[in-house]
């Protein structure tokens, strides 16, 4: 990625988790889930947020048709939920799956009413508006085989932990595509 400057996808979630973990801090459990268990199911109605302290997430969307559309992956460090869901108490446009085992700390979106919490929750949402306006940009304002590049130098620990279909996903390309990109860049 050379001539666009772009936001950071996802780096400034430390500070925030580190923030959360100690506000959590012996009220709930760690869990550890294993891989495919599905948190949320499409169509329900959230009830808990998941601080991820390691392993990956994914927001998943199932149609009609036996396909799916991938909304985001959430990685260590960051909270994951459906934030436009929980703003409008509404359904889920989407499932969240554990991608690759996790281990989160489950916190009820209820906490997020009491006085003592509003300053984590104004900064969770703050914190996602910067993440979507980054990933608005980067989805945008760069081919694929930018968003591809950008993964390879900036987040190399992202393209670790997921396949190379859920990668094509994330850049919003066909496998096939992603692999072509791979090809020019000597990768396969």
């Amino acid at each position: 990625m050379n001539e666009i400057s772009i936001l950071p996808l996802g780096d400034s979630y430390q500070e925030l988790a580190a923030n959360l973990k100690l506000q959590l801090a012996e009220q709930y459990p760690i869990k550890h889930i294993a891989r495919d268990t599905v948190l949320l199911q499409q169509g329900q109605k959230q009830r808990y947020g998941y601080l991820i302290l390691d392993g990956v997430l994914g927001a998943i969307h199932d149609d009609a048709e036996g396909g799916q559309r991938c909304k985001e992956f959430y990685f260590k460090d960051e909270f994951a939920l459906l934030y436009g869901n929980w703003l409008t108490n509404t359904e889920a446009f989407y499932q969240l799956k554990v991608i690759n085992r996790v281990s989160v700390i489950s916190v009820p979106l209820n906490v997020f009413n009491q006085s003592e919490w509003q300053i984590i929750k104004q900064q969770l949402i703050a914190q996602q508006l910067i993440f979507k306006e980054a990933k608005e940009a980067f989805l945008l304002l760069n081919t694929p085989e930018q968003r591809y590049r950008y993964l390879l130098a900036e987040k190399p620990h992202w393209l670790a932990q997921l396949s190379l279909t859920q990668v094509a996903m994330y850049i919003g390309i066909s496998a096939i595509s992603l692999s072509r990109i791979r090809k020019r860049l000597n990768l396969s």
